[in-house]
This record gives C-alpha cells, sequence and structure tokens, in this order.
C-alpha cells in the first residue's frame, strides 16, 4: 500500500520559498538533507509535507515537481516496475539519513518518486 509522503518543488533559492510558504501559509520547517550538492528542505502543515530542492538555475531550470509516495519495500518497487519492463529514471539512493528512494517517469512523463524512510 501506497501513502502520498511529499509533493517537491524545484526552486532557485530555497530561503525566499522557505519564508513565502512560512510567513503566508503557515507551514514550519520540518528538517533538511543534502544530496548530491543540492539543498533540500522539508516544510510541513499538518499532515501535508512540501519538500522545497534548490538547484542550480544555469545547470536546471526552477519549477520542476514530482510526487513521492512512501512505501514499505523499494525493492518490491522497483519488482513490479522491472515486470512491466520500465527501469528507473534515477535511482535507486539510500540518503544519508537512511532513506532509500527510486525514481520513475509515469504514464504521461510525470515524476514518481517512491521513499522507503
Amino acid at each position: 500500500m501506497l501513502k502520498l509522503h511529499h509533493y517537491a518543488i524545484e526552486v532557485t533559492d530555497v530561503h525566499i520559498v522557505k519564508a513565502f510558504y512560512i510567513n503566508l501559509l503557515g507551514f514550519i520547517e520540518d528538517g533538511k538533507v543534502e544530496f548530491d550538492g543540492e539543498e533540500i528542505l522539508f516544510l510541513r502543515n499538518g499532515d501535508f509535507l512540501l519538500e522545497l530542492i534548490e538547484v542550480n538555475q544555469e545547470e536546471s531550470p526552477p519549477g520542476n515537481v514530482h510526487l513521492c509516495f512512501e512505501t514499505k519495500s523499494i525493492d518490491d518497487i522497483i519488482e513490479k516496475f522491472l515486470k512491466a519492463g520500465i527501469t528507473p529514471d534515477e535511482g535507486p539512493y539510500t540518503l544519508k539519513n537512511g532513506w532509500k528512494t527510486v525514481f520513475y517517469r509515469g504514464s504521461e512523463n510525470e515524476i514518481l518518486e517512491f521513499l522507503e524512510p
């Protein structure tokens, strides 16, 4: 069974976007991670988790988004997609905090992340 873990937005200045969501929409900071040279910040509003990924605008324009689903087993997800003939778009990775993650493209080219916390 999957559950929505977070919605992610790529931004050029995580601190400006953080202030916007905290000051105008009542979010609170819920942790941060650095991965592959990118600063990643999590904001929370109730049960909703928003991930802000700071990117270099020259390398990757801001505005990309993805949906992340939490799973009990990344290996089960990878096997299910492999049986359907679909390989990961990115990953799998193990983050410094121990989370395992893998990215795929959906049927309309949307970015889907699966996360095993």
